[in-house]
């Protein structure tokens, strides 16, 4: 695989920059998913669900994988993550956009950079598991080439009410 695609740093008072995960970011990402969960009283549950988020570098990047942050002059705004999943697929994790970074093109850069990575490392399929409730990320995930399937699960112990549903990108 290669490395992940970053941007240039960001220049003091300019835009926030999508970079490499570093393991410092870990508090900001938890912050993140946690507000996005706060919305529909969800509980971020690391021995089960968020397991992943443990040790970002083992579970994505050590794994032959990647992990993205948005940052905002240290503050992380945003994150996504990609694995290596069956033959020419991986599987796109982890994309949330903090509330006052939303609608404005920052998920959809997000998704850019990992859709950009898996194209380079020769992947052909990108798909991903997203909850229902989460409707403006299925709005971007369509607009972006991926179909809705009809295939949903209801996987997380800590959070019953969620159930996901499943989103493929056949042709990256």
């Amino acid at each position: 695989m290669t490395a992940p695609r970053e941007e240039a740093p960001r220049p003091a008072g300019g835009e926030p920059a999508i970079r490499a995960f570093r393991p410092e970011d870990k508090p900001g990402i938890v912050a993140v998913i946690k507000s996005v969960y706060d919305d529909y009283n969800y509980i971020v549950d690391f021995d089960h669900f968020e397991a992943d988020l443990v040790d970002v570098q083992s579970t994505y990047q050590d794994a032959g994988g990647a992990f993205w942050v948005l940052d905002d002059g240290g503050a992380i705004a945003g994150c996504v993550g990609v694995l290596p999943r069956e033959g020419d697929a991986c599987e796109l994790k982890r994309l949330y956009v903090g509330r006052a970074y939303r609608r404005r093109g920052w998920g959809s850069r997000l998704l850019a950079t990992a859709r950009g990575w898996a194209i380079a490392g020769g992947f052909r399929r990108m798909y991903l598991w997203s909850d229902v409730l989460l409707e403006a990320g299925h709005r971007l995930y369509m607009k972006s080439g991926f179909r809705m399937g009809r295939e949903t699960r209801a996987i997380d112990p800590t959070n019953p009410t969620s159930v996901e549903r499943f989103f493929i990108d056949e042709n990256l």
